[in-house]
């Protein structure tokens, strides 16, 4: 159980720092597959509501919400499987 919340924090926190350094113009634009990769990663549980926090047109795009909606769906659910095998 260790691995998989420490794996959750790294990827969580690479992800979210791409999105503000990219809000601030420090990096070039992120093309939305590169977001949508790393949700899968499992970054999706902090990026979304980042990119409500700082207001990104990402969310505007219906395709790229549902999308990481349903990411962050499969991403609970795998959690919840986890857990509940271990106990």
């Amino acid at each position: 159980m260790g691995f998989l919340l420490i794996y959750l924090i790294l990827i969580n926190i690479i992800g979210v720092s791409i999105i503000l350094l990219e809000k601030n113009g420090i990096i070039p634009k992120v093309k939305e597959w590169g977001y949508h990769i790393l949700e899968l990663l499992g970054g999706v549980i902090l990026m979304l509501p980042t990119f409500y926090l700082v207001k990104s047109s990402k969310l505007k795009k219906q395709s790229y919400f549902l999308i990481s909606i349903w990411t962050l769906t499969v991403w609970f659910f795998i959690s919840y499987i986890k857990i509940e095998i271990l106990g």
